[in-house]
């Protein structure tokens, strides 16, 4: 296959698993600042829950459809949707469903680890408040950062376990 070819191929593959993802964790977009090596910058792969995903490197930005790509999704970690997750912006607290921050953390490490190098997977879900989203970031071999709206918090090293 040339390489032009398999470029698109793996790009395919991505957008189809950002979107597969989302789709099984209820949530409502994925972000991945896509390593690619040292020379060149991360593409940026936007996927929300409906319409285009937008692929973007430097200035340059591409809309692609994932329900009409033909590749297959990566094989996805054990992730289910959950209830929006209840939060009081105001004191930054995250009250229900029980556990579910750690199983959507876990989720979203696990499926970080099919992206190479530094590749960053930040995914974004819904709370009982619209206007603060829950996100969960991570990067292979660093500790995973939470954003309650535009509160930012880093998470402890290995969190979370298993």
């Amino acid at each position: 296959m040339a390489p032009v070819e398999e470029a698109r191929e793996q790009i395919a593959r991505i957008v189809v698993t950002l979107r597969a993802f989302v789709h099984a964790a209820g949530a409502l977009s994925a972000t991945l600042l896509l390593d690619q090596g040292a020379e060149i910058p991360p593409l940026a792969v936007e996927c929300p829950a409906v319409g285009p995903a937008l692929l973007g490197e430097g200035e340059e930005v591409v809309q692609l459809d994932p329900d009409r790509l033909a590749a297959a999704p990566l094989p996805l970690p054990d992730v289910r949707a959950l209830p929006a997750f209840e939060v009081d912006a105001m004191r930054a607290e995250i009250a229900a469903p029980l556990g579910g921050v750690e199983r959507h953390a876990r989720a979203v490490r696990e499926l970080t680890r099919a992206f190479p190098g530094r590749s960053v997977l930040a995914v974004q879900f819904a709370t009982t408040d619209v206007e603060t989203p829950l996100t969960l970031a991570a990067r292979t071999g660093e500790a995973m950062v939470l954003a309650l709206g535009e509160e930012q918090f880093e998470l402890p090293a290995g969190w979370p376990t298993g």
